[in-house]
């Protein structure tokens, strides 16, 4: 009778590991809309895009051959969809959001002023991956956020769905740390990585 260890890869190893799956997270949020309650935004988020980091090359050139150099490095925008309910929970928050960065949607006085200084509005966000229970897995810490797009969509008499906002974050930096993690404590269990500098 097959067992587990049987599958693997000659010359590399025997059994298999569980994956991480895509629908076991949470995201949360501190200092979001300057510390209104941003638990709509988690209960109503939908897909969130975790972080992506990339290098500029520089090209160097010598006498007949050439090699590439990492340069500075870039964090992507992150992408996150959010279920618009039809209690506006999650609309307010991000509204209250916009209104710190500049205040257009709830058009607050006749100016449109703008925050003075970038920690007055940004926030980070926590993606959490999770073991299916309360456990976490692997945890990025995504510091420096602000939305740089929310697109509130098109409404259609065709269709039957839920109505979603669509955010662009701009952040500047993210942290990244694998292992097992007791709800609102650091690593307890496995190994522990840092992506970023």
């Amino acid at each position: 009778m097959s067992t587990i260890n049987d599958i693997g890869i000659p010359g590399v190893g025997s059994g298999i590991l569980q994956p991480k799956i895509k629908n076991r997270w949470r995201v949360t949020f501190a200092n979001l809309a300057g510390g209104v309650d941003s638990q709509p935004m988690s209960m109503q988020a939908r897909t969130v895009k975790r972080p992506m980091l990339s290098f500029e090359e520089i090209e160097l050139n010598r006498y007949n051959s050439r090699a590439w150099i990492a340069g500075k490095h870039t964090w992507d925008d992150m992408t996150m969809t959010i279920e618009d309910d039809v209690t506006g929970s999650a609309s307010n928050v991000i509204q209250a959001q916009l209104q710190k960065q500049q205040g257009v949607i709830g058009a607050e006085g006749q100016w449109l002023p703008t925050a003075g200084e970038g920690s007055l509005y940004k926030f980070v966000t926590y993606i959490d991956m999770l073991d299916g229970n309360e456990q976490v897995i692997e945890k990025w810490t995504v510091e420096g956020c602000w939305i740089k797009s929310a697109d509130y969509g098109a409404v259609d008499y065709t269709v039957n769905e839920a109505v979603t906002i669509e955010l662009i974050v701009r952040y500047d930096h993210a942290r990244q740390l694998i292992g097992g993690y007791a709800q609102g404590q650091g690593v307890a269990t496995g190994g522990a990585g840092r992506t970023g500098g």
